[in-house]
């Protein structure tokens, strides 16, 4: 359980009365990159409310707050990789943040990589999130692969090319 004089979940190193916990109660990040990091201790101290309010209200985003809430719930929060930013800093209209936020629901670790976009309301003084880009590993066989040549694997004796490769 975090409190306000846990670490902050986001993995800055500060106490997360003085890193995201402010932000949850109303302040506004000043820079993408806080946001980003303010979304991701949300998750882990279950402020889904928080989620939904900086969401970009321009995107018209459908926000399925019950389900958010949910996966909040189930999942051991591992840690966040800030992987890299642009822009987004104070000043800036938009922004892009690369992040790496790794989970496990239960046993199975799970990691979910995305370049965020983010965009500042210069009216309202505050970013939101717009959306982004969920990037995914390659899958990799875990058996070789067969030619078209080789023996059939369903072991008729035929060529896979002329049997279930056909």
């Amino acid at each position: 359980m975090t409190t306000a004089n846990s670490s902050c979940p986001c993995g800055s190193g500060q106490l997360y009365s003085k890193c995201c916990g402010p932000f949850h109660e109303g302040v506004n990040p000043d820079t993408a990159e806080k946001l980003m990091r303010s979304r991701y201790s949300a998750y882990v101290v279950g402020k889904i409310p928080y989620i939904a309010e900086t969401n970009d209200p321009e995107t018209g985003m459908d926000f399925d707050a019950e389900s958010a809430e949910a996966w909040s719930k189930q999942s051991e929060w591992l840690g966040l990789e800030i992987i890299g930013t642009r822009d987004g800093k104070v000043g800036d209209a938009s922004g892009e943040v690369e992040f790496a936020a790794r989970y496990k629901v239960g046993d199975k670790e799970e990691t979910h990589h995305e370049i965020s976009l983010f965009r500042f309301d210069s009216k309202k003084e505050r970013w939101y999130y717009r959306d982004g880009k969920t990037l995914r590993k390659p899958v990799q066989r875990t058996e070789p692969k067969v030619g078209r040549n080789d023996p059939c694997g369903c072991g008729s004796g035929k060529k896979y090319k002329k049997c279930c490769g056909a």
